[in-house]
């Protein structure tokens, strides 16, 4: 397995990037479904395809996205895919007002997508197999730890996902991948809390 290096943002002008919600939406559909064009990305978010664009143009500026030129089947044809490779950011890396500010936004815009999305697979749990229903999952947990060990069970839970992620990308480059196989999201938060 070939593991890729985490790329660390630091600069809250690069963050800033990642602010906006059609960005973020942008950004996970590329890492989500791969190289894709601006019109198709439009068409699956229901915006404008020039605000597509532009909002495009302003992630390949802050490195998350690029052009792939040589999926073009003409000059008109413009494809974009997620820059490879894990992305993470820490607020302690912004001191700065203005840095804490922007950590703060995306942060913020972050969470209410996740639990967008859990209320959409919630509401559509429904139109899925019995099988995906009864493998989905949601938990919560109280749990009594110093920041040292709470810090070492959120490594786990990384390295854990990590390696599913590269089982999965093997998987998915099979030529015999399975038919059933489907994009699955998982999200943990896990932070200290006085009840």
């Amino acid at each position: 397995m070939v593991r890729m290096e985490m790329r660390r943002i630091t600069d809250p002008e690069v963050l800033k990037g990642l602010a906006q919600p059609v960005r973020q939406k942008l950004y996970r559909l590329l890492t989500q479904l791969g190289p894709a064009t601006g019109a198709t990305l439009s068409k699956r978010l229901g915006t404008d395809p020039g605000q597509t664009s532009y909002h495009l143009r302003e992630l390949a500026k802050a490195g998350f996205v690029e052009d792939v030129p040589e999926l073009a089947r003409d000059r008109r044809e413009r494809w974009w895919r997620a820059v490879p490779g894990p992305t993470g950011w820490s607020s302690l890396d912004f001191p700065t007002p203005e840095g804490q500010a922007i950590s703060s936004a995306v942060k913020a815009q972050t969470v209410i997508d996740e639990f967008e999305r859990v209320r959409g697979y919630e509401q559509s749990r429904d139109t899925w197999s019995e099988q995906w229903q009864a493998a989905a999952m949601s938990s919560d947990s109280f749990l009594r730890l110093t920041p040292a060990e709470l810090a070492g069970m959120t490594q786990e839970l990384h390295e854990l996902v990590v390696r599913w992620k590269q089982l999965s990308n093997e998987r998915d480059a099979q030529p015999d991948a399975d038919p059933d196989r489907e994009h699955v999201f998982a999200f943990f938060h896990a932070f200290p809390e006085r009840p």
